[in-house]
């Protein structure tokens, strides 16, 4: 992917830029459900969710932190995964053809990664949740809704 500034100088390509707003992802996460249904495949879902540990944050500590992850999931994941927004705080990552196993290491690798960022030192913890298809869920629907809720 190429990444830069266009004309009106705004981003386009790698980098937080990447990361589509939730409408967008939850439609393409909806084309990923077609394509695996009809082709039988299998795909991952990683949700990155920022969680307050203490009460002091008037939200400028969770942009900051937003930032932080946004920035650390573009730089991290490959270029033909699928990154996303779900709110200020949530971030997902579906990771086309990607089993649990394949789901499983990337959740690993990206944690390792997490370790040399200071979340915690402003008050909030990254936790990831996995949604793996066909296990969690066989259409649309459950797929969305199990996003959502965890």
């Amino acid at each position: 992917m190429i990444s830069g500034t266009d004309q009106s100088g705004k981003r386009f390509g790698g980098g937080p830029g990447r990361i589509l707003k939730q409408d967008l992802f939850l439609d393409l996460v909806d084309l990923e459900v077609k394509r695996a249904r009809r082709y039988q495949n299998f795909f991952c879902i990683l949700v990155m969710r920022l969680n307050q540990l203490a009460d002091h944050d008037n939200g400028t500590l969770q942009r900051s932190c937003s930032q932080k992850l946004s920035h650390l999931l573009a730089e991290e994941l490959r270029e033909s995964d699928i990154l996303g927004t779900l709110s200020e705080s949530c971030f997902a990552a579906l990771l086309p053809y990607g089993d649990c196993t394949a789901g499983d290491s990337t959740r690993s690798r990206f944690e390792g990664s997490l370790k040399y960022y200071d979340f915690k030192n402003e008050g909030y913890e990254v936790k990831i949740e996995q949604i793996c298809f066909p296990l969690d869920g066989t259409d649309t629907a459950d797929i969305v809704k199990k996003v959502k809720n965890l």
